[in-house]
């Protein structure tokens, strides 16, 4: 429920975006999904983002908060129009009250040698070890554990149990036989406004540190190894792994267990589709999906070719 009921005029005039004529004077009181039913359908906004739902969109009585090129699909009297239409529900959604955070450092192990901004927000059973530099406003949740040599710039979200800083996974052939651990000395440098989910690891760098670039968002499950870079911006969906060394750049898409072999570079605005195995560089802008991870269009003729193969069977296919 919104704190209070609100004219659709008033969502349209702040947030952005257009209302069908009409609607000057609606009133919604809730946000709920498309394809759920509410008996409150007249005063509810519901999201249009994805074709998917389009068919519950135009069978709801709710109000459509609509991505714009979706707009045309839908039938026009219940519609506010924006052109991204995911950005307008996070505005509203933002107005829903929620509980604010607690800082429980007092239930936290916090090196006296770490410095901690009095601003952040320390979860229950959080361990910050000496060196650790946690700057203002961020928020450390339960049992996270940061190593020294780890800092953190401002408005940081950890999720929880996630470990930054630990040493990498760097080995030396001795002569003698067997491997010796290489010391990882470098730390880890996270930047302003970045978000951690939980369960991630972020190993601390050789001589340099590991570092997530300002506004990067990690998913839950996302391992970053020593050395490795996270450009700005960087969106990164869950279980997706990147080797020692490797550079991801600003701006990019990855999805969902992606991985990224060691000193691969990936540019600026690139796409890395669910699964995609990278182990060679990826230009700037480029989509790549697979294994190994080649140029989307080259990707899709090449499944496309296996699935025409003589005597293959089609999963989901009789006969």
């Amino acid at each position: 429920m919104l704190p209070a009921p609100v004219p659709l005029r008033e969502l349209a005039a702040k947030h952005g975006g257009m209302l069908d004529p009409g609607l000057e004077d609606a009133v919604v009181s809730r946000v709920a999904p498309v394809d759920v039913e509410t008996s409150e359908g007249a005063t509810t906004l519901a999201p249009l983002l994805s074709r998917r739902y389009l068919e519950a969109a135009r069978a709801s009585a709710t109000f459509l908060l609509v991505d714009g090129p979706l707009a045309s699909l839908v039938p026009a009297g219940k519609r506010w129009i924006h052109p991204r239409a995911a950005y307008a529900l996070a505005c509203v959604l933002e107005q829903v009250p929620r509980p604010e955070p607690v800082d429980a450092r007092a239930l936290a192990r916090i090196d006296p040698l770490a410095i901690v901004d009095p601003t952040a927000i320390i979860g229950p059973f959080a361990v910050v070890y000496a060196g650790a530099e946690i700057g203002p406003h961020c928020r450390i949740e339960p049992h996270v554990v940061v190593y020294g040599g780890v800092s953190l710039g401002a408005r940081v979200t950890v999720g929880a149990s996630s470990v930054l800083g630990r040493p990498g996974f760097g080995w030396a052939a001795s002569p003698t036989g067997g491997v010796v651990r290489m010391p990882q000395l470098g730390g880890v440098v996270v930047e302003d406004d970045v978000e951690i989910g939980p369960l991630c690891t972020v190993d601390a760098g050789t001589l340099a540190p590991t570092v997530i670039g300002r506004g990067a968002k990690l998913d839950a499950h996302v391992h970053v190894g020593h050395n490795a870079s996270i450009g700005e911006g960087t969106l990164v969906a869950a279980q997706a792994g990147f080797a020692g060394s490797s550079r991801i750049g600003a701006g990019v898409l990855v999805g969902g267990q992606v991985g990224v072999a060691d000193h691969c570079e990936v540019g600026a605005g690139a796409r890395l589709a669910a699964k995609a195995g990278v182990i060679g560089d990826v230009p700037a802008g480029a989509v790549f999906g697979g294994y190994p991870a080649v140029e989307k269009a080259r990707w899709l003729r090449a499944t496309a070719r296996i699935l025409e193969e003589p005597g293959r069977k089609r999963k989901g296919r009789s006969g």
